[in-house]
């Protein structure tokens, strides 16, 4: 990915809305929306070129999501030695305890983690991959991991509101697209789905029609690819819409069906 836009408790207590834009090669094969692991369940799109994933449905609970970030200078490494991101993407959803599994404890610190950040740390702690934010969250609090950048993985917590995240830091004030839409949605409070995602997909098709960073990004390299939109929890019916294709002129695809 390269733009999220999480919407945490926005709805009311357990609910989640998310919506992301994927900048990618157009080049780079990929299936759209469809049944990543059978048990538990996993939904999202395919990269067939890894096998792995960029945003992941886990049971209609939980999603994680790869945001990718520059090269960092100096990085000595043979990409052919990394493990692909898309695959810790997926295996940060598929694998490990289930969702109301209770809370790990940091041998460390003695703090208590939650099972899906403990055990996205330790898959981060068992390969080796390029520079890139692992975004995980529930239906009541969420964490960003910045990895791959020769450290230790920082944590960032996701908590109730709304929060962005690019190919910087989540809520980054410097990162140009991230200020910008933190500035639209910030005070926004939908009435229901259909409202969100109007709203989300109101942000996600911007171009920078006036003057401000545009979201759905029109270049040579890495342009955006699709887009996808996401109502979780105590919404009524789960929602998944996908755009297989620039949203600004890509109507979305309704593949709720899957979460069921």
């Amino acid at each position: 990915m390269c733009t999220v836009i999480v919407g945490l408790q926005i709805l009311g207590p357990g609910t989640l809305l998310l919506g992301a834009n994927r900048d990618e090669s157009p080049d780079r094969p990929t299936a759209g929306p469809g049944v990543l692991v059978e048990r538990p369940r996993v939904v999202g799109g395919r990269d067939l070129v890894s096998g792995g994933t960029w945003l992941a449905v886990r049971e209609g609970r939980f999603v994680s999501a790869l945001m990718n970030r520059r090269p960092i200078p100096g990085d000595t490494r043979d990409p052919a030695t990394l493990r692909s991101r898309g695959l810790l993407c997926l295996d940060a959803a598929a694998q490990g305890p289930p969702l109301d599994a209770p809370s790990a404890i940091d041998p460390g610190t003695g703090e208590p983690h939650p099972p899906r950040l403990d055990f996205a740390l330790r898959l981060l702690g068992a390969g080796a991959y390029a520079h890139c934010t692992l975004v995980g969250v529930g239906l009541d609090s969420g964490w960003a991991v910045h990895a791959g950048h020769g450290g230790s993985p920082e944590v960032t917590p996701i908590t109730a509101g709304w929060h962005v995240i690019t190919h910087q830091e989540l809520d980054d004030p410097g990162e140009p697209r991230t200020k910008w839409l933190l500035e639209r949605l910030e005070g926004a409070k939908p009435a229901g789905v259909d409202e969100a995602f109007a709203f989300l997909a109101s942000l996600l098709r911007r171009h920078g029609e006036e003057g401000e960073p545009p979201v759905c990004i029109h270049r040579e390299r890495f342009p955006t690819v699709s887009s996808s939109l996401l109502a979780l929890g105590s919404v009524g019916t789960l929602r998944y819409l996908h755009a297989p294709g620039p949203p600004c002129v890509t109507p979305y695809e309704d593949h709720s069906s899957l979460l069921a």
